[in-house]
């Protein structure tokens, strides 16, 4: 018994060792990829492309191919790190194959540590395979990949969303000029579909605000400023945060406030089981104008369910877009998406962010603490004027005007 008592203790020992040696290859202290996510006007410009090809060329039934540049590949990659994983990543497209960097953070704390991941991915006929992983030091043998690749994807199919894009690719090309992806669209999004992507939690969160505001829209006005709108909703969400997370209860009043404000109705966006009650119809103005109102609650819900570097982008494209086709490139349209951004970074920044936004919008608000000043900002410029008075988008004038909005918009009371 003794003799076995020892043997056991060595093997222990052995193991632990070893789990030792693994962790320190595995695990390091500095992140081998480290980028910020910038998203320009071009990016979303070449997304909304690939995205109209498909609404109105592709049918049910249809095969069809989204061909996406490295550089977009690469950018789309690093957001979803950024996003799901505070990390970074890297991704470089080669002749069938490419390679991944990623960087993922393990902790908050000073002494951080981190997963540096690096992989190949080969092209076969169907979904390109994982290969060469190495994480750290530490370099995974093929054959476990192939074993683990799997359960990923088995993993994955669980959540609707998932399973539906996954069973619809039919193949991945891969050149260094393009990332291809042949699918097969099978019809529109089902309403079970739709309706996973927020939880239940969620939807009674936003049924509760949504009910509120159905309550406060009873007044008989038709017109009314944006502070109406959301300084009641603030104050059941402080009242709520005691003993939720403010940053949820924000989160689910500023998409409740946001749809009012465009006149859409919850159930298209977010359809099933769940009856919405319909608000009064309003007016909802920022300033006396109901386009600034749009803009600010876009930007903030966009900012609160994404993040501030996708609201920035769309944004901007919007006021391209509108300088080429539509009412002009205004810079006080993108004061008020700036301002709409960081009432929504500040509205899920932290649980305490959280709170001091609260507190401000109920000590009392007004228009000039949501939007800037803005009268003497140009507006309605088609492209040629723009581009003539400004030279552009990234030009020194242009630059120094975009100066000029944020800093109108650091000073907003609403965000002290």
């Amino acid at each position: 018994m003794r003799k076995l008592l020892i043997v056991s203790a060595g093997l222990l020992l052995i193991f632990s060792l070893i789990l030792v040696v693994i962790i320190s290859l595995a695990i390091e202290d500095h992140p081998r990829v480290n980028r910020q996510v910038v998203l320009t006007p071009d990016h979303i410009e070449r997304a909304k492309r690939i995205v109209d090809k498909h609404r109105y060329w592709v049918r049910p039934g249809m095969f069809a191919a989204a061909r996406i540049m490295p550089a977009d590949a690469d950018l789309a990659l690093n957001y979803l790190a950024r996003r799901l994983l505070k990390g970074s990543a890297h991704l470089t497209l080669a002749h069938r194959s490419a390679v991944i960097r990623l960087s993922i953070p393990l902790s908050e704390t000073p002494l951080r540590r981190y997963l540096n991941i690096q992989t190949s991915l080969v092209e076969t006929d169907h979904l390109p395979q994982l290969r060469s992983i190495r994480i750290g030091k530490l370099a995974l043998p093929d054959a476990l990949a192939d074993m683990l690749i799997p359960r990923i994807l088995e993993w994955l199919r669980e959540s609707p969303e998932y399973r539906v894009s996954l069973d619809s690719i039919r193949m991945v090309k891969v050149s260094p000029d393009e990332l291809t992806i042949v699918y097969r669209w099978r019809g529109g999004l089902s309403h079970g579909m739709k309706a996973s992507i927020i939880g239940e939690e969620e939807r009674e969160r936003l049924l509760r605000y949504q009910r509120l505001l159905v309550d406060n829209s009873r007044t008989g006005e038709k017109e009314l400023p944006l502070s109406d709108v959301l300084s009641p909703l603030m104050r059941a969400a402080a009242g709520l945060s005691t003993e939720a997370d403010p940053r949820a209860e924000n989160r689910a009043l500023i998409l409740v406030a946001t749809a009012h404000v465009l006149g859409v109705s919850l159930k298209r966006i977010l359809p099933g089981k769940t009856t919405w009650p319909r608000a009064q119809p309003q007016v909802v103005t920022l300033d006396g104008r109901d386009d600034f109102a749009k803009h600010f609650m876009v930007s903030a819900a966009i900012a609160a369910y994404a993040d501030t570097a996708l609201a920035d982008a769309i944004g901007l494209y919007k006021e391209f877009e509108d300088s080429r086709h539509g009412s002009g490139f205004s810079f006080n349209d993108l004061a008020a998406d700036h301002a709409g951004t960081k009432f929504g970074e500040k509205a899920v920044a932290s649980e305490t962010s959280a709170q001091q936004l609260q507190y401000r919008v109920l000590s009392g608000i007004g228009d000039t603490d949501l939007m800037p000043s803005w009268s003497d900002l140009p507006e309605f410029m088609p492209e040629a004027e723009f581009k003539k008075r400004f030279g552009g988008i990234g030009a020194p004038a242009y630059e120094e005007m975009m100066r000029t909005i944020e800093q109108r918009v650091a000073d907003l009371g609403v965000l002290q």
